[in-house]
């Protein structure tokens, strides 16, 4: 029904899909998400809810915190809308977007090309995701993962559990984009946990269950140190595999450290 009300529209000189349904996942579950580049003076004044209720009623409209319309259908279906314009085709379909969300087919994503623009800039990046198994992506990713978790380590030395409980979400993310470039499993990199159980091994999946925890600090503690240990032993086969040195002084004196954080009472047994 998209497809159709974008090929109806003149006001529209392009459109595509992304996200489940365009790398050919979606299912009852999944959400729409198109990027609809309009005419540059057809673009103002637009009433975006409008233009998305021709797709079927609308529950609830909204430009979200990134700038982005979003629809709750009345038949529970969520749809992500960016209404752009058609002059900014260039600076919105480039690597940046095949980065960040993978692209197989250039017939499920295109959906309208009045202008011939944007194909060519869709065939430039459709097809299988980067290569994330290099030397330069797992010293980001080793990177990341020490600086999230001293940051929530921190806070969980501060008693803010609330806080701490949120990065350890973060640090979770990034273990898992290790043992998914590990496992040679990095089709869902950005969203890491998507499909999660079908997709790493159960060892690993019982190891990513050691580093969760609910709002209470013994589980917080205990997760954190699961996460470091499991961290500090990916962190190791990874660096070994790309020759990839990890800073050992600093990883030395972050056991100490963290070894005492997650160990001493908390602030409010002081």
């Amino acid at each position: 029904r998209t497809r159709s009300v974008c090929r109806e529209d003149e006001r529209l000189a392009a459109a595509m899909m992304y996200g489940s349904f365009a790398q050919g996942e979606g299912d009852g579950f999944s959400d729409i998400e198109f990027i609809l580049f309009f005419r540059d003076e057809e673009l103002e004044g637009l009433d975006q809810e409008e233009w998305v209720s021709r797709i079927s009623p609308v529950g609830l409209y909204f430009v979200n915190e990134y700038g982005n319309g979003t629809a709750i259908f009345e038949n529970l279906i969520r749809g992500e809308f960016h209404f752009d314009r058609a002059s900014d085709i260039e600076r919105i379909v480039g690597e940046s977007m095949r980065d960040a969300d993978w692209l197989p087919s250039l017939e499920d994503t295109l959906i309208l090309d009045r202008t011939g623009e944007l194909a060519p800039r869709l065939r430039e990046i459709v097809g299988p995701p980067p290569d994330r198994d290099t030397p330069g992506q797992i010293r980001f990713v080793c990177d990341c993962f020490v600086n999230w978790f001293v940051f929530g380590s921190n806070l969980f030395a501060r008693g803010e559990l609330a806080r701490s409980l949120d990065l350890l979400g973060i640090v979770r993310d990034r273990l898992l984009q290790m043992v998914r470039v590990l496992e040679g499993s990095t089709l869902h990199w950005f969203n890491s946990a998507k499909f999660l159980e079908t997709e790493i091994t159960k060892a690993s999946y019982a190891r990513y269950a050691s580093c969760t925890a609910r709002l209470d600090r013994d589980e917080l503690r205990q997760a954190y140190l699961s996460a470091w240990e499991w961290g500090r032993e990916l962190m190791s086969s990874l660096g070994e595999r790309h020759a990839v040195a990890p800073p050992a002084p600093l990883l030395e004196r972050l056991d100490r450290r963290f070894a005492d954080t997650f160990s001493a009472p908390g602030p409010e047994n002081s």
